[in-house]
C-alpha cells in the first residue's frame, strides 16, 4: 500500500490513514469532531507476552509494555509482537553487519566480486517494520507529541474515563 493512501472498508483511499478513536479520545479531542460511540471499547489489561520470545525481543516486549501502558490494550498484542520481532531482527543484524561490515567479497568466473551483506537488506527491513509497527502502537515521535499520558493514581476521577476502562 502506497504511504500516502489509507484503507476503509476494503477501498484504498488518499490522505492519512485515519486516527484511532481512543488515540483521539488520549490526544485531547484536537479537532472538536464527535466522537463515534461505534468502536470497541478500550479494556484496560495485561497483554500475554508469547513464550516464543527470543531474549533481543522479551525485552524489547518490557520496554514497550512499560512505556505505553497508558494507551496499550490486549487487541494490541499482534502489532505489539510484529514491533518486537522486528526489533529482534534488526539488532541481530546490525550487530553482524558490525563485526562483519556492509559488504563481503566473491569471488567467480567473472572475477572478484564486492557484494552487499544479505543482513544490510535484513536490518533494513526489519528497521522498516519495526518503525511501522511503532506508528501503529501510537509510539512513534510523531505520536508522542499527539497522545497525552493519563494521571498517575486518579485516573477513574477524571471526567469521560470510565469509558476506557468499561
Amino acid at each position: 500500500m502506497h504511504p500516502n493512501h489509507s484503507e476503509r472498508d476494503g477501498r484504498f483511499m488518499k490522505g492519512r490513514k485515519p486516527k484511532d478513536e481512543r488515540l483521539r479520545l488520549l490526544s485531547g479531542n484536537p479537532g472538536h469532531r464527535p466522537v463515534s460511540d461505534t468502536g470497541e471499547p478500550f479494556t484496560a489489561g495485561e497483554i500475554e507476552k508469547p513464550s516464543s520470545l527470543d531474549t533481543l525481543a522479551s525485552e524489547e516486549w518490557d520496554r514497550l509494555v512499560e512505556r505505553l501502558a497508558p494507551i496499550l490494550s490486549p487487541a494490541s498484542g499482534g502489532m505489539l509482537l510484529v514491533a518486537v520481532s522486528a526489533f529482534s531482527q534488526m539488532t541481530t543484524a546490525d550487530r553482524i553487519i558490525q563485526e562483519k561490515g556492509l559488504t563481503y567479497e566473491t569471488t567467480g568466473e567473472a572475477g572478484t566480486v564486492i557484494r552487499m551483506r544479505p543482513e544490510v537488506r535484513i536490518r533494513d527491513t526489519a528497521r522498516t517494520a519495526y518503525h511501522r509497527a511503532l506508528a501503529e502502537l501510537g509510539a512513534s515521535p510523531v505520536a508522542h507529541s499527539r497522545v497525552k499520558k493519563l494521571p498517575d493514581g486518579n485516573q477513574p476521577d477524571l471526567p469521560g474515563i470510565h469509558r476506557f476502562f468499561t
